[in-house]
């Protein structure tokens, strides 16, 4: 229990910080410490993508890092894909999935690392056809950031393919959505983040409930993981208005690596 409680306070500090939702952490511990069978680890995963969602959602939202707009928009597709990766899941093994989602976080890795510091835009946003434009004060920097996100049909695409992934392998669906918002959408990381971080709980909370009544989770794993998920993504979302924008850059990249070895392994 204990083991489970300290596994679920990482990956809430990590899932808030970056939007991911915790579940990259969260599923290897059940699975490789506890010997929890996987399909039961991703239901539980799930329970904690929601706590992370609930609890950093309410200090990003304060703060006004959270675009709402460009959220509902991209949720639109991730539901979709939740409630196709949830047919799969009972239906598939997620061996082949797993395998082309570890080399996609390589890949993106590799991106990420070579893409130079974005810029900081200062001043009033220019209002775009769609209305997701925003603006937020960077309070590790005391600047305020403007943007006007682009691409919107790229992301609405790679939304849906989160929602299969998050389904799947109960890892939130951010690993895919913080880095197409910030390498394609013309989104700032931290506002990224905090995006991903709302619409993770709307995901996880379809493929929870059929996972729920097809009897995937375990009250006994659930209870400490969602408590110790809700105090890290507290601890997150505080040390999310701290640090810069490049060291949360630095941790993406590193955390994108770790597991796209993680999944690689787990496919081979």
């Amino acid at each position: 229990m204990l083991t489970i409680f300290l596994a679920s306070v990482l990956a809430g500090i990590l899932g808030a910080l970056l939007g991911l939702g915790g579940g990259i952490i969260l599923v290897p511990a059940l699975v490789l410490l506890l010997h929890v069978p996987e399909k039961a680890a991703v239901a539980t995963s799930l329970l904690g993508v929601i706590a992370t969602s609930v609890t950093a959602s309410t200090s990003h939202l304060r703060h006004r890092y959270t675009n709402i707009r460009l959220a509902m928009w991209l949720e639109s597709a991730t539901v979709l894909g939740a409630l196709v990766g949830s047919i799969l899941f009972r239906l598939l093994s997620p061996r082949w999935l797993a395998l082309l989602f570890g080399l996609l976080q390589g890949y993106v890795a590799w991106t990420l690392s070579r893409r130079p510091p974005e810029p900081v835009a200062q001043g009033v946003a220019v209002e775009d056809a769609n209305g997701a434009s925003a603006c937020y004060v960077d309070h590790a920097t005391g600047k305020t950031v403007c943007y006007t996100p682009t691409r919107m049909a790229v992301g609405w695409v790679f939304s849906l393919l989160a929602g299969i992934i998050s389904a799947l392998l109960g890892v939130g669906g951010g690993l895919i959505k913080v880095p197409v918002m910030n390498l394609l959408m013309n989104v700032p990381l931290k506002a990224a983040a905090a995006t991903s971080s709302f619409m993770i709980g709307i995901t996880g909370s379809v493929s929870a409930a059929i996972y729920l009544l097809h009897g995937y989770v375990d009250p006994m794993l659930a209870a400490p993981s969602v408590l110790g998920v809700m105090t890290g993504a507290h601890l997150g979302a505080v040390l999310s208005r701290r640090l810069r924008s490049r060291v949360l850059r630095n941790v993406l990249i590193v955390l994108l690596a770790v597991s796209a070895i993680r999944m690689v392994w787990r496919a081979l």
